[in-house]
């Protein structure tokens, strides 16, 4: 008899054993109590078994508890002992990014359904202050910008984001996005009041923080809108760790009925150990050229490099070519890479914004920081992009993790400037990739099938463009704070942009050059390093042809 089975019975039991046994036949008496025992047995093993399951219940409640937000300065400070080493190993393309479960709501959508489940309610700060917003009071404009006014100056917000990246602020706070009308002021004080789920009393904050995304050296106008960056700290607040429903901005009176109420979004961040990356794109336009083959393979190409998601901006109307939206709602709603979000050119002068270049590339800069506040606590870096241009890692490197893992390593020896080595270990806000003209003009090699158009040119210019010109860089999202087109305009917590070498990467850019002397002189030499996955591109490339229903060549 085992200790743990003897251990269940007690003294005062035995004398009662013992008449039983005397009175009984000894060997049904011995039967008896052997199963008797078996069964003490077995009650054990099952609280055995009952404790095992507990544990691992706790185990499983544990890997669901929400991680708290300092994993993103962690992933940062501690990346060699934490990732999942993923150099000279190909992404598995042939499994595709992970659908999405649905489709996000538009942030004025969300708003115009919360005013109207409040609108009978009399919230504000107190009876002559602060307002619940109201539905009528909202001035839209072109579809998905609020105006109000500040003194002399235009207000078109647009969206407003939960801002907690401890590299950036210790305290959280509120960051507005938005367009403005007047480019160096004078501004009227302005003011956050800031509603949370299930409160009737809003907090008001003085907003703390205005900036530019944009350069007046690029060009102003008396009839422009710039990007505009708006931040009010929670720090203040009895409430600053929750994450705010609806912000107002007003001016001049922090107790002035609010005429604009944006959703405040927040995607909080996941547990992981490998990096992320993602993709930004300004709105595309094409609306009389069927661009389905260049996307599809670009797509496929940026998947291969380590992509998990594309954000890209939609005008809508006839922006696209049929074929070409299709092409894009495939990937949308079948396959989760991209996401098309729609957007509406503001129309800051008189004539349409899509016409006027100044004011496009203004608008521009507002998808960019759109994108990037969407994505911050989603992946590690962003790489804002075109659809004809690719940030390639060269020689034994064959994506972006081990790209950014090698530049880790040595984060200042890795650069085309002598200068730049050595110093401290200091992370870089961005890693920026010089320009190098892949030109239709140059021979195309046939050897691959006719719709791959950048495996096919692989003649490229002599010399890459210089550090400040025309450059694309993935950016770090732990630290920068405002984008723009080739670099970053705002960070906080890292060090400048750094000029990686061309030894490392380049950024690939399939037009023509700005200097037609460059298809000529130096010559032109061939670089095929995209032919490292041709067959792996074409695989995955022509398996979304079919599931299009394209014919294949």
């Amino acid at each position: 008899m085992s200790s743990s089975a003897q251990s269940q019975f007690s003294p005062s039991k035995k004398p009662v054993l013992e008449a039983v046994s005397a009175s009984w036949d000894p060997a049904l008496s011995h039967k008896i109590l052997s199963c008797t025992m078996n069964v003490y047995k077995v009650s054990s093993w099952l609280k055995i078994l009952a404790w095992l399951l507990l544990a691992a219940l706790f185990v499983k409640m544990l890997a669901m508890v929400r991680p708290d937000e300092r994993l993103i300065s962690d992933r940062f400070a501690g990346r060699g002992r934490n990732l999942a080493i993923m150099r000279n190993v190909q992404p598995a393309a042939a499994m595709p990014a992970k659908p999405k479960i649905d489709t996000p709501v538009g942030d004025l959508t969300v708003v115009r359904q919360l005013l109207h489940e409040n609108a009978n309610r009399s919230w504000s700060f107190d009876e002559h202050c602060a307002p619940y917003p109201r539905l009528e009071d909202l001035n839209i404009q072109s579809e998905y910008y609020q105006l109000s006014v500040g003194g002399n100056v235009s207000y078109f917000l647009y969206s407003a984001f939960y801002e907690r990246r401890i590299s950036v602020d210790r305290s959280p706070s509120v960051v507005l996005l938005g367009m403005i009308s007047s480019f160096h002021g004078p501004f009227e004080s302005a003011y956050c009041q800031v509603w949370y789920e299930n409160s009737s009393r809003p907090e008001l904050l003085e907003m703390a923080q205005q900036d530019m995304a944009w350069y007046d050296a690029w060009g102003l106008g008396p009839d422009q809108v710039y990007p505009a960056l708006f931040t009010c700290p929670l720090a203040g607040g009895p409430r600053r760790h929750r994450v705010p429903q609806l912000v107002s901005l007003v001016f001049g009176d922090r107790c002035a009925r609010a005429s604009n109420a944006l959703y405040v979004y927040y995607r909080a961040p996941e547990r992981r150990r490998s990096l992320r990356f993602g993709v930004c794109v300004k709105d595309l336009q094409f609306p009389d050229e069927d661009m389905s083959e260049r996307f599809v393979e670009w797509l496929e190409m940026v998947r291969l490099l380590g992509a998990e998601r594309v954000t890209a901006y939609y005008l809508g109307g006839n922006t696209l070519h049929p074929n070409t939206i299709r092409t894009l709602r495939h990937y949308e709603q079948h396959d989760g890479l991209v996401e098309l979000r729609p957007f509406r050119l503001l129309e800051g002068v008189s004539k349409p914004a899509i016409h006027v270049p100044l004011n496009k590339r203004l608008n521009e800069v507002l998808m960019y920081n759109d994108c990037l506040y969407r994505s911050m606590y989603e992946f590690d870096y962003l790489a804002v992009m075109d659809v004809d241009e690719l940030i390639m890692p060269l020689g034994e490197l064959r994506n972006w993790t081990a790209l950014v893992e090698r530049l880790e390593q040595n984060p200042n020896g890795d650069s085309n400037e002598p200068s730049q080595a050595g110093g401290s270990n200091t992370p870089h806000c961005s890693l920026c990739f010089r320009n190098v003209y892949y030109s239709r003009e140059l021979q195309p090699d046939e050897t691959p099938p006719a719709s791959f158009y950048m495996l096919r040119h692989v003649q490229r210019v002599a010399q890459h463009l210089d550090a400040n010109s025309a450059v694309k860089c993935l950016h770090a999202t732990a630290y920068v704070t405002a984008l723009h087109n080739h670099f970053p305009l705002g960070w906080r917590g890292a060090g400048y942009p750094h000029d990686v070498s061309v030894a490392l990467g380049q950024m690939q850019h399939y037009r023509e050059p700005d200097d037609e002397i460059q298809l000529k002189e130096p010559p032109p030499v061939r670089d095929d390093n995209i032919w490292r996955f041709k067959e792996q591109l074409i695989n995955n490339s022509l398996a979304i042809h079919r599931q299009l229903g394209w014919s294949l060549p």
